[in-house]
């Protein structure tokens, strides 16, 4: 009987050490998703703040072609 037991705390050990394998990758694979999707964040609004600031300038010119052409 306790040869049972000892077969099936065994099993159950080695399931719960694949279990919390399985954990540790699908963690890190969340934590480098953020990472990335961090990055992208950062790299739009710093995108979106030149392309902004470049339409104002373009902006500004034609008004200044505007006002000195009449």
């Amino acid at each position: 009987m306790n040869a049972m037991q000892n077969a099936s705390n065994d099993a159950q050990n080695k399931i719960n050490t694949q279990l919390i394998d399985y954990n540790k990758t699908q963690n890190d694979l969340i934590f480098k998703t953020r990472e990335r999707l961090f990055k992208l964040e950062h790299k739009q609004k710093t995108e979106t703040i030149l392309f902004s600031g470049l339409i104002a300038i373009q902006f500004i010119m034609v008004v200044a072609l505007v006002v000195s052409h009449g």
